[in-house]
């Protein structure tokens, strides 16, 4: 992927080449963002961020101004998990304005110690602005750490896949893809789902509850349930 990003950042200064679409120039953007932080390089990543700029910290909600963004970045702080194997999964882009000014991308990013011996998942956020000189900018990253602890069994998760209906006919899916385990709930809303136990979901806040599951003799989940403060909210049977 990085591959292509680089060709696409090309391709914007390539003598004759065509207009490129608003997705590729945003694609150019993140990985000249990747580049210059991993170089630690300030000159390339100043003309990428916006004035004003916020970055709120995923880890405790700190925020950094955009000087101090910078510097930070020289000196290698400005991204947690820079010496971790990063990857990207299920990326997004809207657009909004007519014509479009303003971006919204969302991914969830999954690092991985050089030791293979601790995991971490959060969802970033990154808004992109078009600034007056036609040039995309970021103007503002935050993420939300969903798990950090012991590398996931990706065959335990994968075990849970499926459709569980409630009482009411209101459904839990839960889908297997690309490396992950998909929650949608019964509300309509979307996360991944991560397994501290065959029958527990991990958790980082207990005040917005788990998933807790029961298990036939063989160890396939037959029962989904929401537990909130030690009660439990709904129940939900696998089809």
């Amino acid at each position: 992927m990085k591959s292509v990003y680089v060709l696409l950042a090309l391709s914007l200064v390539a003598p004759g080449a065509n207009a490129a679409t608003p997705e590729e120039e945003i694609a150019a953007l993140e990985s000249q963002l990747e580049a210059g932080l991993a170089a630690r390089d300030r000159k390339l990543l100043e003309p990428l961020i916006a004035e004003p700029f916020t970055w709120v910290h995923g880890s405790d909600g700190r925020v950094d101004q955009r000087e101090d963004w910078l510097a930070n970045a020289a000196r290698g702080m400005a991204l947690s998990g820079q010496k971790s194997a990063r990857s990207e999964h299920g990326a997004s882009l809207v657009f909004y304005g007519d014509p479009v000014h303003t971006a919204v991308r969302v991914t969830r990013v999954r690092l991985l110690d050089p030791a293979g011996k601790r995991e971490s998942w959060m969802r970033q956020t990154h808004t992109l602005v078009r600034g007056s000189a036609g040039k995309w900018q970021l103007a503002m990253g935050q993420g939300v750490i969903m798990y950090d602890g012991p590398p996931l069994d990706p065959a335990l998760h994968a075990r849970y896949a499926g459709v569980y209906v409630l009482g009411d006919g209101r459904q839990l899916v839960l889908e297997w893809s690309d490396g992950a385990l998909l929650a949608t709930f019964p509300s309509g809303a979307h996360t991944q789902v991560f397994l501290a136990s065959p029958t527990q979901e991990a958790i980082r806040n207990p005040a917005a509850g788990a998933l807790t599951f029961t298990l036939d003799a063989n160890g396939s989940p037959t029962h989904a349930a929401l537990v909130r403060a030690g009660q439990e909210q709904w129940r939900a049977a696998r089809k």
